[in-house]
């Protein structure tokens, strides 16, 4: 792999954002998988950490770094997320 610096400090931050992004959807993927393979193991609920909410920040700061927040559907989805995510993280 070659790693090539980034030209910029705003290139600098959609890189921090794509590792911070894959890192939460990455926690949420081993927790379905951990759940699919050994079942209910937590008397809270079906997951140690908070899926749903996980995989949704990920999505979050994916679109931030595609720029979703182009057009009146994307925005309509980026602002639902940042709503639904008020005070999670």
């Amino acid at each position: 792999m070659i790693d090539i610096p980034p030209e910029n400090e705003a290139e600098t931050k959609s890189r921090d954002l794509a590792i911070a992004a894959a890192s939460q959807a990455a926690e949420a993927c081993a927790e379905l998988l951990r759940f699919a393979r050994e079942g209910d193991g937590v008397m809270t609920g079906p997951f140690t950490t908070e899926v749903v909410e996980q995989l949704l920040d990920a999505a979050k700061m994916a679109m931030e770094v595609e720029g979703w927040q182009g057009s009146d559907e994307r925005t309509q989805v980026y602002g639902a997320l940042v709503k639904f995510l008020e005070g999670w993280a």
